[in-house]
């Protein structure tokens, strides 16, 4: 009698659940629904009657900044009715005052379309005072305290909006923040249209009034040059990242007589907000150089530039190098700047020379050989640059460099000279015009090898001598590797052991799944799958069980459903305590951990 009313039973909670799990509710709520502007709240999706529903996909709210932060599942039985459900948890800011519509969201799972209900939310004026302004900073008084946008923003401004091609300037990004708190600044980024933007230095913090609202500000600074070829462009936009920070309440008490915003705002709380701020683009208007006096031999550098120079040493021999240095400063686009060509000189040999560029100069290092004791001075280099200042062609002229050569000391040639015959000293004989003299005048008698002879190089038994002792150290150093790391780490010794445990769990629930043992099999099942994720996720045993085991897989990008759909069957087993269950869904939840492993262990490699 005992055990067809614990039957029974199993039947009800099975059909129950059945029928709540056909009955899903998406409901979609708030943690308030009237806040003031840069005031965080939580955007709940909840689906009640079924908790294995994956995390849906959202669609872009306007005017909001929304960031996934968690889920929650809930389970419970009343008067033998099993009820289930899964939050899908968000953090809300708006970004201006207003009322607003959010939802209603559509999901669709498993063929079916889910359709949640509408909220509306009202967002007031920002209440100065809820972030802590920057040090030093004095809030405005203002009827209306204007959108977020207008509290921080940032500006994008040129040293020029009419360059020339080529030509160096200045581009300096401008953070501007009043009535709130900012955070994990980065370097912004401007969108470069035919222009080459440098990296930003490091910013100079200040204080700016605009329209009598005094920000405080940062400023980046980094170099541009314009492009190639002239046309009307456009520099940027920029963009800048960086974190506000929002007043959050959290509703830690929903519900009951703890709902009251006395005990919500004690547990209110400051969040860092990630926020992508961008500005306008600014049109540039990019000239050609003038045609009009443009020097012979300019080769297109542009900018304000002096010359130094040097000959070392200024005494040498004939075919010794003569060292000529071209030393470039001032300010402008020195990549521009090429090596002067010198006037061609028979007499004068000519090497590559070396280039070494700095933020502010450029050099050039050069040898420079005289052939000849006739030569009597480097010549003269001619340097043209256009100023965009002054927009002008300048030209320097230096040189020319005086040397004094002298010609080498005379060296007697190499001679070869033939051995007696007779044994008696002989007159030499001169070989003229020959640079190599052979050791053998013949090679000999050569012998030709048979293929049948091998050499000791091509014995293969050689050779495997040869590879066999570094196979040998090399299994023995993957094999101390292996082992050390066994002692040392037990969490890797873990996660290699849980595919084996998990094979001999998987055995253990099928012997019990013949034996039709439902409880048997549902704990074999449960007790394989948590041991397993708890070695392949390096987890101690208590942090095994709830929703930090899905929270993991979603970062990983693994799908959840399956293990899901195993963790509730072994619930209801549990709440069952015992009883028969139908062989079918026994089947069918062994088969899906057979799959779940099987998955894991290929998603997890």
């Amino acid at each position: 009698m005992k055990k067809l009313t614990v039957l029974l039973l199993l039947m009800v909670l099975t059909v129950a659940a059945v029928v709540s799990a056909a009955d899903v509710n998406f409901e979609l709520s708030a943690g308030k629904t009237t806040l003031a502007q840069g005031e965080g709240t939580q955007l709940i999706l909840t689906f009640n009657g079924d908790r294995s529903l994956p995390q849906p996909k959202i669609p872009p709210i306007d005017d909001f900044s929304i960031n996934y932060i968690g889920s929650s599942t809930r389970m419970s039985m009343v008067n033998g009715v099993m009820t289930s459900s899964v939050s899908y948890n968000y953090s809300l800011v708006p970004m201006k005052k207003g009322e607003f519509k959010i939802g209603p969201f559509s999901v669709q799972h498993d063929g079916k379309t889910y359709t949640s209900n509408a909220i509306t939310l009202n967002v007031t004026d920002a209440q100065v005072g809820s972030a802590q302004p920057p040090p030093g900073h004095t809030p405005q008084k203002s009827k209306d305290a204007g959108d977020i946008k207008d509290r921080v923003f940032i500006t994008l401004k040129p040293s020029k909006t009419t360059v020339y091609i080529n030509e160096i300037f200045t581009v300096k990004v401008k953070l501007h923040v009043r009535d709130i708190s900012v955070g994990d600044v980065n370097f912004p980024l401007v969108a470069e249209s035919g222009l080459s933007v440098s990296g930003f230095n490091k910013p100079a913090q200040s204080r700016e009034t605009i329209s009598g609202i005094t920000y405080e500000t940062l400023e980046f600074t980094a170099t541009a040059f314009a492009a190639t070829a002239a046309d009307s462009l456009k520099l940027g936009p920029a963009t800048l990242e960086c974190s506000i920070m929002i007043k959050e309440t959290r509703r830690m008490f929903p519900g009951g007589i703890f709902d009251d915003d006395f005990f919500n705002n004690v547990m209110g709380t400051v969040r860092a907000e990630p926020v992508k701020l961008k500005s306008e683009a600014v049109a540039l208007k990019v000239l050609p150089l003038p045609q009009e006096g443009k020097p012979n031999g300019f080769k297109g550098a542009i900018g304000k530039f002096e010359l130094n120079t040097s000959v070392t040493p200024e005494n040498v021999k004939t075919g010794d190098p003569v060292t000529l240095k071209m030393a470039f400063t001032g300010h402008g686009n020195f990549n521009t700047i090429t090596k002067p060509e010198l006037s061609e000189n028979a007499n004068l040999r000519y090497y590559e020379p070396q280039t070494k560029q700095d933020k502010d100069s450029k050099s050039f290092e050069e040898a420079v050989i005289p052939l000849t004791n006739t030569v009597t001075e480097i010549p003269e280099i001619v340097f043209s640059f256009f100023d965009p200042e002054q927009k002008s062609y300048k030209t320097i002229r230096k040189g020319p460099f005086p040397i004094k050569v002298t010609a080498a000391a005379a060296s007697a040639a190499a001679r070869i000279v033939e051995p007696s015959t007779t044994g008696k000293p002989s007159a030499e004989k001169e070989v003229l015009v020959k640079d190599v003299v052979f050791i053998k005048e013949h090679p000999g008698k050569l012998i030709k090898i048979k293929d049948t002879q091998r050499q000791l190089y091509q014995n293969p038994v050689f050779l495997l001598a040869l590879i066999l002792p570094l196979l040998i150290y090399t299994g023995a150093l993957i094999h101390a590797k292996r082992s050390r790391a066994l002692r040392n780490n037990p969490g890797y010794a873990k996660a290699l052991r849980a595919p084996k445990r998990a094979r001999e769990g998987i055995k253990l629930a099928g012997n019990y799944l013949r034996a039709t043992n439902p409880e048997g099999f549902y704990n074999a099942v449960h007790k394989t799958v948590y041991e397993y994720l708890g070695g392949k996720l390096h987890l101690p045993p208590g942090e095994t069980a709830g929703d930090k085991i899905f929270t993991l897989l979603e970062q990983k990008g693994i799908e959840t459903q399956t293990l899901r759909e195993i963790f509730n069957a072994c619930d209801i087993a549990r709440y069952a305590r015992a009883g028969t269950e139908q062989i079918s869904e026994m089947e069918k939840i062994y088969k899906h951990l057979e799959d779940f492993i099987i998955k894991m262990e290929k998603d997890l490699k």
